[in-house]
C-alpha cells in the first residue's frame, strides 16, 4: 500500500501529513516528541512517498488556513486510524467528537469511553495522538484547569487554546 506525505506550513510551525486514498492519516508537527515514532508506525502501514500535491492533502491544507483564520470550526477532511490500540482510537475519536471551543479534563474522556478509571491511560493515548489539530488534544485540560502536557510544545496549546476561545488556569 501507499501513503503519501507533505509539509504543510501553518502559523505555528510545519507539520507533515500523510494520507492514503480514502483519508488523512497523520498530521504532525515536525518537532513534536512523538513525530519520530509516529512516522515509524505509519512506515508500517505502507511505503510512504512524498508528493507535491494530492486532494485530501490539500483540503486539510485549506482547513486549517481556515482555521487560523477564524472561519473554519469544524474540519471535514476524512481522517482514519490505522496505528494505536483500539484503545488509543477510542480515546482520539472521543477528541473528534469535541466542538470548537469546548475545553474537557483526562477524566472526562476517560468516563466518554466508558473507561474513568483509565485517566493516565487517557493521558498517555493522547500525548500519542496522530492527527494533532484534527483531533483536538489540545482542548484537554487537568483537572484542576491547568494546562498539563502537549507533546508539540506549550506555546502551540496556548495558541490554539486561545485561537478558539478558551482559557486555562495558571
Amino acid at each position: 500500500m501507499y501513503l503519501y506525505y507533505q509539509h504543510i506550513q501553518i502559523p505555528l510551525g510545519c507539520m507533515t501529513a500523510v494520507v492514503n486514498d480514502k483519508a488523512l492519516l497523520g498530521l504532525s508537527f515536525t518537532d513534536s516528541n512523538d513525530y519520530q515514532t509516529a512516522w515509524e508506525k505509519l512506515k508500517k502501514q505502507g511505503t510512504l512517498i512524498q508528493i507535491s500535491t494530492h486532494p485530501i492533502i490539500n483540503q486539510i491544507a485549506l482547513e486549517l488556513e481556515a482555521f487560523f483564520h477564524g472561519t473554519c470550526q469544524e474540519f471535514k477532511t476524512p481522517v482514519a486510524y490505522v496505528i494505536g490500540t483500539p484503545f488509543q482510537q477510542d480515546v482520539w475519536r472521543a477528541l473528534k467528537a469535541l466542538s470548537y471551543g469546548d475545553q474537557v479534563t483526562y477524566g472526562n474522556i476517560a468516563e466518554a469511553i466508558g473507561k474513568p478509571k483509565s485517566v493516565r491511560a487517557v493521558a498517555t493515548a493522547i500525548g500519542l495522538n496522530p492527527l494533532s489539530i484534527i483531533v483536538p488534544c489540545h482542548r484537554v485540560l487537568r483537572k484542576d484547569g491547568r494546562l498539563g502536557g502537549f507533546n508539540s510544545g506549550l506555546h502551540r496549546k496556548k495558541y490554539l487554546i486561545s485561537l478558539e476561545g478558551g482559557r486555562w488556569n495558571e
